[in-house]
Order: structure tokens, then C-alpha cells, then sequence
């Protein structure tokens, strides 16, 4: 397996276990200034948007659970296609969903470039 996947696999791991502990200095490492990220209700959120919810409290992930992944490894990027089970405490109340996902990791900054994910309907 070539290390771009390598690198991506764990940037992704890093980032799923800094969620699920709300911790934002190891957010910010991970997510690239750049980031696209499109939530399964279709809320896109840049980096700063993304770690203000969470570090405000206004979204604080209980748990996000990898179920699957697979990776393609394409010319400049790495992108993953998986599924996740989530549970977030918003203002709102306890959200649990599963979600298909895809993350695009660029090879020149191996941090999450772009996400988007879909609730899995039962």
C-alpha cells in the first residue's frame, strides 16, 4: 500500500478519535485550512466554523465508530469511502446516525481536504 494511504488512514483515525474527544488542537492539525466539509443534512462548514461548534459546545460528538472503509488512490489525492455510526449531543438533543461517507486526502497536505456524508437509511 503506497504511503499516501498510509497517511490517510491515520490522518482519518487521528481525526475520528479528536471528535469523539472534542479535542480542538489536535482538530486543527488534522483539518486543512481549506476545508470543504458537508454535513449529511447538507450544512457545509469551513475549519473554523467546524472546531467553533465544537468547541463551543454547540456540538460535542459522544462517539464515532468506524463500521467500514475502503480507499482509491487517485492522481494528486486519496479518497475514502466508509461508514460511520456517530452520536452528537447538539442544542438541539442526542443525534444518532449512520453515515456513508467520502474524505478526500491531498497528497501535498495529507490533512481532510473535503468531506460529505449521507444518513443510511434502515
Amino acid at each position: 500500500m503506497p504511503d499516501s494511504h498510509i497517511s490517510a488512514l491515520a490522518m482519518e483515525d487521528r481525526r475520528f478519535a479528536a471528535m469523539a474527544k472534542s479535542d480542538a488542537e489536535e482538530l486543527f492539525a488534522v483539518l486543512a485550512d481549506d476545508l470543504h466539509y458537508t454535513h449529511a443534512n447538507g450544512m457545509v462548514e469551513d475549519k473554523a466554523e467546524f472546531i467553533r461548534k465544537i468547541t463551543s459546545g454547540e456540538r460535542t460528538y459522544q462517539s464515532v465508530a468506524l463500521l467500514r472503509r475502503t480507499v482509491s488512490r487517485q492522481p494528486g489525492f486519496t479518497a475514502i469511502f466508509g461508514q460511520i455510526g456517530v452520536e452528537v449531543m447538539r442544542t438541539a438533543g442526542l443525534l444518532v446516525n449512520r453515515l456513508d461517507y467520502t474524505a478526500i486526502y491531498r497528497d501535498a497536505d495529507p490533512r481532510l481536504f473535503a468531506w460529505s456524508a449521507v444518513k443510511v437509511l434502515a
